[in-house]
């Protein structure tokens, strides 16, 4: 009887061993073909920093003081006496008008003016004398006032039948030849103040232009100089925008740095606005399903994928600055992301930490 309740006992160890030994090989035969389903990605730390979105635009490079230099009256033109691109100094004389009309016109105002200056005389000693009455003398007053006034017209139109420089520079453009008849105010000359520097002028849109303030950094480039990067202030921003583009006129003081600059060269610019804002910085190919406003990336929790909708303020360099979603975000998934699901098991590899561009 020992015997057999012996027996027995030796048969179920066995047969428990055996059902044991069956449920441990399944089970690791599960944890390894999970394993094998597994993705392997690659994982970068999420980065903080205080940054703003650049404003880029295409401008022009001007002189800051650009003078449109014209006469005050009409007449033919006697003689424009320099060039295109001549540099000129303060107070030289730059164009005059054929003066004989001019000429004769003061002439005549300074007959007309000498007369009435002794109409004037004469009354007066008649009214002494009691001959002449009070409403002649003031006539002949009056008669001499206008003839004064004449005159000082005249005078005034015979000085500004020449153009002279305001103040030294250099002739940009010339409107007129000689010989030509022009109008009064028509412009002549284009001169630039030598002394004033250069600027560049752009237009921005409004969504960029209500970000830039006085004195933000930038940076211009010019095709007339690929091997030079220019520094440049915003000095002005336009209080309304421009009725026939409708964007808002910037203008930027630009370093010359010795460079032969020419007024109407192409500059491109890229303004650095002084008011950042903190974004998490992750990779371009961390990315996925979105488009330049917002998306989504990968993080990991729990060995497993989990997708994580984003918005996103700008790019810079090759990162992506996310100014929503990542708040609680440390790490991202690059390598591997776009084969990914939510939810599904991943293998992680770590790489090194990108610096900030």
């Amino acid at each position: 009887m020992k015997t057999t309740s012996y027996i027995i006992a030796i048969a179920s160890l066995g047969l428990f061993l055996q059902v044991s030994t069956g449920c441990s090989s399944k089970e690791t035969k599960s944890a390894m073909a999970e394993q094998e389903r597994a993705v392997s990605v690659r994982t970068v730390p999420v980065e903080r920093a205080e940054l703003a979105e650049p404003i880029r635009a295409v401008g022009m490079a001007a002189s800051k003081e650009e003078s449109r230099l014209s006469f005050k009256i009409g007449g033919i033109i006697e003689k424009i006496y320099v060039k295109e691109g001549q540099a000129v100094r303060k107070g030289q004389l730059l164009a005059t008008l054929k003066l004989s009309e001019i000429n004769a016109q003061v002439n005549q105002a300074q007959n007309a003016f000498e007369k009435a200056e002794r109409d004037l005389s004469r009354a007066k000693n008649l009214y002494g004398d009691s001959v002449a009455t009070l409403e002649q003398l003031q006539d002949a007053t009056t008669g001499f006032e206008v003839a004064k006034s004449a005159l000082t017209i005249a005078k005034f139109n015979q000085q500004y039948a020449s153009i002279y420089a305001p103040s030294s520079g250099k002739v940009l453009k010339r409107f007129a030849e000689e010989n030509e008849l022009t109008s009064p105010g028509a412009p002549i000359l284009l001169l630039a103040d030598a002394g004033q520097g250069w600027v560049v002028k752009v237009g921005l849109a409004d969504r960029d232009a209500v970000r830039v303030r006085l004195g933000d950094n930038a940076e211009v480039t010019m095709d007339a100089f690929p091997d030079m990067v220019f520094s440049a202030t915003v000095s002005a921003i336009a209080g309304a925008a421009s009725p026939m583009t409708g964007v808002y006129d910037v203008e930027l003081r630009l370093d010359p740095k010795g460079a032969r600059l020419l007024s109407g060269l192409t500059a491109k610019v890229l303004i650095e606005p002084s008011q950042k804002q903190t974004v998490a910085l992750v990779p371009i190919e961390s990315f996925i399903e979105g488009d330049k406003n917002s998306g989504n990336v990968y993080t990991v929790s729990n060995d497993k994928a989990q997708k994580v909708s984003v918005k996103v303020a700008f790019i810079t360099g090759n990162q992506l600055a996310v100014s929503k979603g990542l708040e609680n975000v440390d790490r991202v998934i690059t390598d591997g992301a776009a084969y990914l699901k939510d939810g599904v098991l991943v293998t992680t590899l770590k790489s090194e930490t990108l610096s900030v561009k």
